[in-house]
């Protein structure tokens, strides 16, 4: 047993565990309330199962990250793409909404909703915890998750084929507001600070691997059981994740850092949250009045907009990755011809 306790660790990886645990509720946040996936039909077991799963998806979107030395935009935006793969798939199902209709919940959900909530939801923790202060891009950008979610939660859950009912904006705001503290205050008090981590730190041990991928392991068998996943459409997903990370795979390589490099000594800075969150609040509470039923008109430019990003997103990505992995052998042969020329 003692020396079980030697391998893995456990005191040694609890700091590891605490930004894990962070990344993980502002996942849960936006995956759950800003992209609104009804949870005012959640009992309070359903949201302490929702941290559960949601910590095993940043766990392993953390390992991902850094295994594959994931750091720029189309990288970033593939490690996204697994992410919202993931959860519409094994978390909330949205992905299996309406398949009589087609892949469009794939689009909108998978590749559209929660990719944009796995890419925010990164870069708003790396910023908060990296400690330097916003600037006006990353208010704009807040400001804009803002609008998406005052439209969302108004004109989504009244369409006929949703039927989940109007959300008044009381509702919504307190949902929000608690979210929101509660994200500030583990930033503030829980998260791990002014301590130095390695890189490959946040990558899984053996043990972690298994208990980031039971609690999911687990919602994708009671998934299947219930048939709310289809083993047809399960089979394609699987695929279509197997071809992002073997893409992810073919881009790594070198000595270059991922992202994660911007807070290997992690200095939260509350009042750079606290700037997104009022910026984020404030455009959403008042984007929310724009809807006026559900056939408005920003409603629908909204829907289309989500449907763009996951119909066009996670492709152009991949054909920068081939391009680049494709291009760089070149440059380097072409180099090493001119620098034998120069020698003869």
């Amino acid at each position: 047993m003692r020396r079980l306790r030697q391998r893995i660790r456990v005191r040694q990886r609890l700091p590891i565990w605490g930004i894990r645990v962070q990344l993980a509720l502002v996942l849960l946040i936006l995956s759950e309330l800003v992209m609104w996936q009804n949870p005012l039909a959640y009992s309070v077991l359903d949201w302490v199962v929702l941290f559960f799963l949601y910590l095993g998806l940043a766990t392993i979107l953390l390992d991902v990250i850094v295994r594959f030395q994931v750091r720029d935009i189309a990288s970033l935006l593939l490690a996204a793409g697994l992410y919202g793969l993931v959860a519409s798939t094994i978390i909330n199902h949205s992905i299996f909404e309406n398949l009589s209709a087609g892949p469009y919940a794939l689009l909108i959900h998978g590749f559209g909703l929660q990719t944009a909530a796995g890419l925010y939801g990164l870069l708003l923790f790396i910023l908060v915890m990296r400690g330097k202060p916003p600037t006006p891009v990353q208010a704009i950008v807040a400001g804009a998750i803002g609008v998406l979610w005052g439209v969302w939660v108004h004109w989504f859950p009244i369409q006929v084929r949703i039927g989940w009912g109007l959300v008044p904006i009381e509702t919504a705001t307190q949902y929000m507001i608690l979210a929101l503290f509660i994200v500030g205050f583990t930033f503030t008090i829980v998260t791990p600070r002014f301590r130095f981590f390695r890189e490959q730190d946040m990558q899984m041990t053996w043990w972690e691997a298994i208990v980031a991928g039971m609690p999911l392991f687990i919602a994708l068998v009671v998934g299947m059981l219930q048939n709310i996943i289809p083993d047809l459409w399960l089979a394609l997903l699987i695929a279509v994740g197997a071809f992002i990370v073997w893409v992810l795979y073919n881009q790594s390589g070198g000595t270059e850092p991922s992202i994660m490099a911007e807070i290997t000594y992690p200095a939260p800075n509350s009042i750079t949250y606290i700037v997104f969150s009022l910026v984020f609040f404030t455009c959403g509470s008042l984007a929310y009045y724009l809807v006026t039923d559900k056939d408005s008109m920003i409603g629908i430019a909204a829907y289309w907009l989500v449907f763009g990003f996951g119909l066009i997103g996670l492709p152009a990505s991949a054909l920068v990755i081939f391009w680049r992995v494709l291009h760089v052998p070149r440059t380097a042969a072409s180099v090493s011809e001119v620098a034998t020329k120069e020698g003869e």
